[in-house]
């Protein structure tokens, strides 16, 4: 855990319970109760964005998920009806972007890349569009 997050272990720390990370491995603070700090960390915590999939998906938390799905209905109840009353119907509206869409893929590259030393990466321009 903290190999592949210990920088955002160290801010959330610091942040959220005015302590070093170093206190853990100091022995100010048990590895007990530093992880059931770790795993008490709010949903606006740099640790918790990086294991959701990084840092496109820091401020995501419930209620920004809850205002997202409000924001699509709106939209697609709009959409219904003035679909029903025009004579041409509108296109159908986009959902409201969502982190981790675009994510998924590139990470599924940069582990192809990373345990295939033969692999080359596919060049930006190339990648399909979200």
């Amino acid at each position: 855990m903290v190999d592949r997050h210990g920088a955002e272990l160290v801010a959330d720390f610091q942040r959220h319970y005015a302590m070093r990370l170093s206190d853990v491995v100091a022995g100010a603070v048990s590895p007990k109760s530093a992880l059931a700090m770790v795993e008490h960390l709010p949903e606006d915590s740099a640790f918790v964005a990086a294991v959701r999939g990084g840092r496109e998906f820091a401020g995501w938390d419930t209620v920004a998920y809850m205002l997202a799905a409000l924001i699509d209905s709106v939209n697609m109840t709009t959409w219904a009806v003035f679909s029903q009353n025009a004579k041409r119907p509108p296109s159908k509206p986009q959902p409201f972007e969502r982190p981790g869409k675009r994510k998924r893929t590139i990470r599924a590259a940069e582990t192809l890349l990373r345990h295939n030393p033969h692999a080359v990466p596919i060049p930006e321009h190339r990648l399909p569009k979200p």
